[in-house]
């Protein structure tokens, strides 16, 4: 597979460059300019509730894009790492491999983070970096956006952005050009020696200036007044989680300080982030001249601010609907930016997120929906129950993890006792099902055979399992979570489930060759690329799981 992904765009390219070939003979109009924008935990809620308050960029998209109410991830695991991939090449979880932000791998025998890789080094102002930054797209397995326009228009550039690595690399991949993450160390936007051997003059010129831009920032609301009937909650409520030792309501502020690193790590938790963000793109743009010739580029942006935001403080607070409007101010000036550089009506753009999110469960409650935290010890006894079971059965202490979507068996302890891992998987499975209905966080459970062998006609939730199913990089149960519980989560919220409030985003295009409007069919994130490479006239290097839809039949 992975040697495909290298080859395809060599081949491709040496098509796209014989003036006979099919895909030149794509619309000669092409925008100069996609951008691919992914806002971290956006649901479509956010938008339609907090629209009249929108006069930027988001405001733009909302009224004069082409809105797919109606999108979600069309797989189980809705985290970052597999929402940002899923969206960025157009293929689903079992396709791309990044089945969530880590995995079992069942390969090397043990839990991986999705962009890790040892194999390569951080990339700061300062040089190269064997503390941080030893990131790469080693596990993804198909080509991105970027990619798959560079292989077809030679001489195109591509850029990615992100506040988190994962988000940069799921939507930059291999392509050609600067993909750069926040480095909460303090230096700034990074990269790894993977993309190259020093960061583009302009990234060195912006980081120079950022320590001055975060110390002593106030973050002040500039929330309306009517928020409450927009359905913003009160700003000061139960669940939310304290900003440092500042407590959970308006005004807040960054410490006055020289020390990067605590800044760094502060400024990822506030709406700052997310301007730092615009400001890199925008400097990308000019610096690279993007769009500024005859063959089409790609800028892909990720917004991590709403994310780590609602982490703490839970979707329809003050605090994320605040966020909300400052990035509407910062798209606006991005969008103004391209207007100017690349031109009016020579850019498209797409706007999506990687998942949704649960509100907080005391929000839940107060709306009369069923929503608790698990934080006693249910979840221990569990497992505590679990070990001695498996114990009584195999004759062997095997420790059991829980992570990454489900149970673990321990293969040093597997090998040790001489027990096969079929038999003691098979126990697991038995004596978890038995256990799961006295438990209320759990909703289904499903073994690594029989998600296996879950076919294309599966529906439901059997279909999700099974797109985000990756045979080498599973666990051994898989465990489905209940609705409304957060386990182990005294305050703040969560999202990585198969329910709804979890892959229900917004889907929006915008620009020439989308006609602004609403429809209400369900779509996928993975069904973007398709749809931007069809307006291109670029026919994918490789298959997609995704759809055109302005007119393709799903894949």
């Amino acid at each position: 597979m992975l040697a495909t992904v290298v080859l395809a765009p060599l081949l491709l390219a040496a098509a796209a460059s014989d003036p006979t070939s099919p895909l030149l003979s794509a619309d000669m109009g092409r925008p100069r300019l996609v951008v691919l924008i992914s806002v971290d935990q956006l649901i479509p809620e956010q938008l339609e509730r907090l629209e009249p308050h929108f006069h930027g960029g988001l405001g733009r998209l909302v009224r004069r894009g082409l809105v797919f109410r109606n999108a979600s991830l069309e797989f189980a695991r809705s985290e970052t790492g597999a929402g940002h991939a899923s969206y960025g090449t157009g293929t689903l979880p079992r396709s791309h491999g990044v089945v969530g932000n880590s995995f079992f791998d069942r390969t090397l025998g043990r839990t991986q983070y999705c962009v890790e890789d040892d194999g390569v080094l951080g990339l700061t102002v300062k040089g190269t970096s064997e503390e941080s930054g030893r990131r790469s797209p080693r596990n993804l397995q198909r080509p991105t956006i970027g990619e798959h326009v560079q292989a077809a228009l030679p001489g195109a550039m591509s850029v990615s952005v992100s506040a988190k690595d994962r988000a940069a690399i799921g939507m930059g991949g291999r392509s050609t050009g600067p993909v750069l993450w926040w480095d909460k160390r303090g230096s700034g936007f990074q990269s790894s020696t993977f993309y190259g051997e020093t960061l583009p003059r302009f990234v060195h010129e912006w980081n120079a200036g950022w320590v001055d831009a975060a110390r002593w920032w106030p973050w002040e609301s500039t929330v309306p007044p009517d928020a409450t009937a927009l359905g913003t909650a009160p700003d000061e409520r139960p669940g939310e989680r304290p900003f440092i030792d500042q407590g959970v309501t308006f005004p807040y502020r960054l410490p006055d300080t020289d020390n990067a690193q605590q800044l760094a790590g502060l400024a990822f938790g506030t709406p700052i982030v997310d301007r730092f963000t615009a400001e890199i793109a925008v400097a990308a743009v000019r610096a690279m001249r993007l769009g500024g010739d005859g063959v089409t580029d790609v800028l892909t942006l990720s917004f991590s601010g709403c994310d780590v935001v609602g982490h703490a403080n839970g979707p329809f607070s003050h605090e994320v609907t605040d966020l909300l409007l400052r990035l509407d101010r910062h798209l606006g000036d991005l969008f103004d930016e391209l207007d100017e550089c690349v031109g009016p009506g020579e850019w498209i753009a797409s706007l999506s997120a990687d998942h949704g999110v649960l509100p907080l469960p005391e929000h839940l409650a107060a709306h009369g929906i069923d929503g608790r935290r698990l934080v006693g010890g249910e979840v221990g006894a569990f497992r505590k129950e679990l070990r001695v079971r498996m114990k009584d059965r195999l004759g062997h202490d095997i420790r059991v993890e829980r992570g990454n979507g489900g149970l673990t068996l321990d293969r040093r302890g597997l090998e040790t006792s001489g027990i096969a891992l079929e038999t003691a998987s098979a126990v697991l499975l038995a004596i978890t099902r038995d256990l799961a209905p006295t438990r209320s966080w759990i909703d289904g459970v499903y073994g690594y055979g029989e998600v296996a062998a879950l076919r294309a006609d599966a529906t439901g939730v059997e279909r999700l399992l099974r797109d985000s199913f990756h045979p080498d990089r599973v666990t051994d149960v898989v465990v489905l979570p209940a609705p409304h519980i957060l386990v182990g989560l005294r305050n703040g919220t969560s999202h990585g489930t198969h329910h709804w409030y979890d892959r229900h985003v917004p889907l929006i295009f915008y620009g020439p060759g989308f006609e602004p409007g609403t429809r209400s069919d369900p779509v996928g994130t993975h069904d973007a690329v398709p749809t931007i490479l069809a307006r291109l006239g670029i026919e994918p290097m490789s298959e997609l799981d995704g759809r055109d839809l302005l007119g393709g039949a799903r894949r």
